[in-house]
């Protein structure tokens, strides 16, 4: 997207999901120079949706996003739990907040607003936010070297870039990670397969406002975490649907292009379909974008995070599953830490320690409690009130 810089830098960012935008937004505005390199060509083109909640919205709100948020972000009234089978309803109740759920946060009990959105209309608003001639695309990284008062960061184009600071945001399978550990992401068994439906399938007396899920364990095990299960969102001022089909243990389509998933193989996996409710049926056959699958990875949290002058940070540092919504909430936090942590720090080692310190305990708990976490929220219910 803009010439490379051939200077030093303050901070160069691997990565430009959530957590390398987010983090490039929160130090530019602290008056570091800080730059974004992306191995895509674009940013932000693809993804589903994601949750967020309050207390992630404040830290946006540091950099004043929260109304451009709001914008694009719809609020949930809540889960509501219906038997896939047949569509009954079984539950609707506020979401659980963390500590309700068993993560090690106190200040967190009870229930939490949380808004759902779109990925490439989340990542759309971190890079306005980001001068233009600070994002790179199209920069896959290849490998990372340490010196005493910078950081030098080769890319598969040939180009390098030198900083003061290093952020290794590049994912769950990041290339950066490596130079820590030598731990492998391991598959999940759990794959989600994501689309897009328009709201105007459901029935007028079926408002677009809340998180919904349709339980599907007895169309498997659900003592041996077998089911498949079905999670929808409202998104983009509640005209449409965001569709997850969950499929957990037996067939997770590996050997299919994640891109172009042939629907005989995903219908396959509900073997009464005669059986199930038909709005369900309806999201999937009337969908207007393509099924794409997601499989889901798990990793112990880094026992590293900080080399010198690099830094893991979001994903590649804590991947976690989605069973709390907490992965777009975490990358944030980790954003707004960081950006403290060097403006208290200055561009040192004991900035990125700061940062570390701070975040490692605390996303450790919540990447267990989520790894730990069954699908079954009718059970969550009384958390809420906890």
């Amino acid at each position: 997207m803009s010439n490379v810089p051939t200077k030093k830098i303050d901070i160069a960012i691997i990565g430009g999901g959530i957590g390398g935008l987010a983090t490039a937004v929160a130090l530019n505005q602290a008056g570091f120079e800080a730059h974004v390199f992306e191995q895509a060509p674009e940013f932000g083109d693809v993804g589903g949706h994601l949750t967020m909640d309050t207390a992630a919205v404040e830290v946006l709100g540091r950099w004043g996003l929260d109304q451009k948020f709001y914008d694009v972000a719809c609020e949930l009234d809540g889960m509501e739990v219906r038997r896939l089978r047949n569509g009954d309803v079984m539950a609707h109740f506020p979401m659980p907040d963390l500590g309700s759920m068993g993560v090690k946060d106190d200040s967190r009990k009870g229930a939490r607003i949380i808004y759902s959105f779109l990925r490439p209309d989340f990542l759309a608003m971190l890079t306005d936010a980001i001068p233009a001639d600070r994002l790179h695309t199209g920069h896959r990284l290849t490998s990372l070297t340490n010196g005493d008062d910078s950081a030098t960061a080769e890319f598969d184009n040939g180009n390098k870039v030198t900083a003061s600071i290093v952020i290794a945001a590049d994912g769950v399978k990041s290339i950066a990670r490596k130079m820590f550990d030598d731990s492998e992401s391991k598959a999940a068994g759990h794959t989600v397969l994501r689309t897009l439906c328009s709201a105007d399938l459901l029935p007028d007396d079926m408002p677009n406002d809340r998180m919904r899920f349709w339980e599907g364990w007895e169309f498997g095990n659900k003592e041996k975490n077998d089911g498949v299960h079905i999670l929808t969102v409202p998104v983009r001022e509640g005209k449409y649907i965001s569709v997850d089909l969950q499929f957990m243990g037996g067939d997770q389509l590996e050997d299919c292009n994640p891109w172009d998933l042939p629907i005989d193989r995903i219908m396959a996996r509900y073997p009464e379909i005669e059986n199930m409710d038909p709005l369900a049926l309806k999201m999937i056959e009337e969908r207007l974008e393509p099924v794409t699958a997601h499989a889901l990875f798990d990793r112990k949290v880094a026992t590293k995070w900080v080399d010198q002058r690099i830094t893991l940070l979001g994903d590649s540092a804590h991947n976690m599953r989605p069973n709390l919504g907490q992965g777009a909430c975490q990358a944030v936090h980790d954003a707004g830490e960081i950006a403290k942590a060097l403006t208290e720090h200055g561009l040192t080692n004991e900035g990125l320690k700061a940062f570390e310190n701070v975040r490692k305990p605390y996303v450790t708990s919540i990447v267990e409690v989520a790894m730990n976490t069954k699908i079954d929220p009718k059970k969550w219910k009384d958390k809420s009130k906890a």
